[in-house]
Formats: C-alpha cells, sequence, structure tokens
C-alpha cells in the first residue's frame, strides 16, 4: 500500500512543481490521479512518516491542502476567463461567480487544513 501511495503522490508532487501557487482554481484534468487517491495516498504516508520528519509531514499536509485548489473543468474555466477579462465592468455576473468561486476554494483549502490536522497518524 505505502509503494502505490508513494507513486501516488510522486506523480502529484511533479504537477504540484509546474504550477504557480499564487493562482488559484486549476482544472482537475490536470491532476495524475483522482483527488480521492491523492487523499488517501497522502493519509497512507503521513500514517508511514514519524514525527522525526517534520519536512515530508509538511510537505504532505501542504499537498493535501492545495489538492482542493484543483476544481471541475467548467469552475477553471469560469476563473480563467475571468482573469484573462480583468475588468469586472466587462461581464460583472462572470466575476461575481469567479469570485463566488475563488471563495469557495480558500474555504475548501481551510477546511482540508482542519481536516488533515485532525488526521492522527
Amino acid at each position: 500500500m505505502i509503494g502505490l501511495a508513494t507513486k501516488v503522490l510522486k506523480d502529484y508532487s511533479k504537477v504540484l512543481a509546474t504550477l504557480e501557487p499564487e493562482h488559484l482554481g486549476f482544472a482537475e484534468t490536470f491532476l495524475p490521479h483522482s483527488k480521492t487517491a491523492i487523499r488517501e495516498a497522502t493519509r497512507v504516508a503521513l500514517a508511514n512518516v514519524g514525527a522525526d520528519q517534520p519536512a515530508i509531514r509538511e510537505a504532505l499536509i501542504r499537498g493535501f491542502i492545495y489538492l482542493e485548489q484543483f476544481v471541475p473543468e467548467s469552475e477553471a474555466e469560469v476563473l480563467i476567463t475571468a482573469a484573462l477579462q480583468g475588468d469586472a465592468d466587462a461581464d460583472p455576473l462572470l466575476h461575481a461567480q469567479a469570485q463566488w468561486l475563488l471563495e469557495r476554494i480558500r474555504a475548501d483549502m481551510q477546511n482540508a487544513l482542519i481536516e488533515i490536522s485532525a488526521f492522527k497518524a
């Protein structure tokens, strides 16, 4: 089980390395595995990483939280279109929708932090 978790997390870390961390809302299609598989792999890895390896534990937790930035293609498209338009006056409904999505992503990331913090390895 740890072997599969390691492969899943290595694949996921390669994707994370290509992204700009200040952006939110990437298409789930960029993920090499399902969000469920990555979450489970993270839990398995955390259960097998000792407290004497805080940098690895922190990276796993960060990756678990960042996973919430990956959204369905249709939502990522809204965020990209709004960012490209720039001016909220151009399409106020689109920008309101994008703002709502960004707030939801931030809330999902906060919830992921709470969830993984409560996980006892």
